[in-house]
């Protein structure tokens, strides 16, 4: 019993001194010389009590009328800088593009492509990989004449399934997003998709929903606390369907590699296994660089 009450004693002692540690911690990085200002933090939750979990960006507007368009929040205990306008993003991501490429990223970006696709890969590989992809778009007429000829052309296509519905009412939702996905899907794969391609429409749906439920308060919260893993919520159907995505791109890579033809490259992916060749990259980056697009 005696030795029963001292155990539970001295757990009680060491969780206070903790507790006491985390919060001088907190009352110190309040005072942090030259750090952006923010709101004040609490001890362990620091301003999750200010975030508004569904809709996270009108925290961060209201935020940045009142400390400007750099500011800084706590996230439990982790600390993070947000910037906000487009003046602001536009000087970090891409005057100082290089400079911020060693930003935090939320874990659900590590989790979907090991760090190793254009939106969280690092130093040298960001580099090599976005310096592809930037040259061999504009080899296939990114941000030139050939590019607008596509979009008119898809416009066209688009104009015409329209009117095959014969004035009948439809969801234009997908139709919308697949029309726009098909200006850069040919320079990907190499093929324009049909908008009634089940395929297509299934990797248009994941990547919606994917985009719907990256902003969910399981994702963020899911970034603060990794036990969190363990347990089932958006953040796990997000892997789901990126795996699913892979599994498409794989297939993809294979069918290309089979038809390769070094003298007549069709596709950003022809082009990064002749590459390949050359210099030994490696097959998985471009897969993740493919689903980032």
């Amino acid at each position: 019993m005696d030795l029963d009450l001292s155990l539970a004693s001295y757990f009680v002692l060491v969780l206070t001194f903790a507790f006491i540690l985390i919060v001088i911690k907190s009352l110190n990085e309040n005072h942090i010389k030259n750090y952006p200002p923010g709101p004040r933090s609490w001890p362990l939750i620091g301003n999750l009590h200010l975030i508004d979990f569904r809709r996270p960006h009108l925290t961060y507007l209201q935020l940045s009328k009142k400390y400007g368009p750099v500011f800084s929040v706590r996230m439990g205990m982790k600390k993070m800088v947000v910037i906000a306008g487009y003046e602001a993003v536009k000087e970090a991501l891409v005057t100082n593009a290089e400079e911020f490429g060693e930003r935090g990223l939320l874990r659900i970006f590590k989790k979907m492509d090991n760090e190793m696709g254009l939106v969280s890969s690092r130093g040298e590989n960001w580099k090599i990989m976005r310096r592809f992809t930037m040259t061999t778009l504009r080899d296939f007429g990114m941000g030139k004449s050939t590019i607008e000829e596509r979009i008119i052309g898809e416009c066209v296509n688009l104009t015409k399934y329209f009117a095959s519905f014969k004035g009948k009412p439809f969801d234009t939702t997908m139709i919308m997003n697949a029309a726009v996905a098909n200006i850069i899907v040919p320079i990907l794969i190499g093929k324009r998709m049909s908008y009634d391609d089940p395929q297509f429409k299934r990797l248009l749906s994941l990547t919606n929903e994917n985009v719907r439920l990256m902003g969910s308060p399981m994702v963020l919260l899911y970034d603060l606390f990794p036990f969190l893993e363990l347990f089932p919520g958006s953040h796990k159907t997000i892997i789901k369907n990126v795996t699913e995505f892979y599994d498409f791109i794989e297939r993809t890579f294979v069918e290309h590699l089979k038809n390769l033809d070094e003298n007549d490259q069709r596709s950003l992916i022809d082009v990064f296994l002749v590459r390949q060749k050359e210099v030994h990259s490696h097959f998985g980056k471009l897969m993740y660089c493919l689903y980032n697009e």
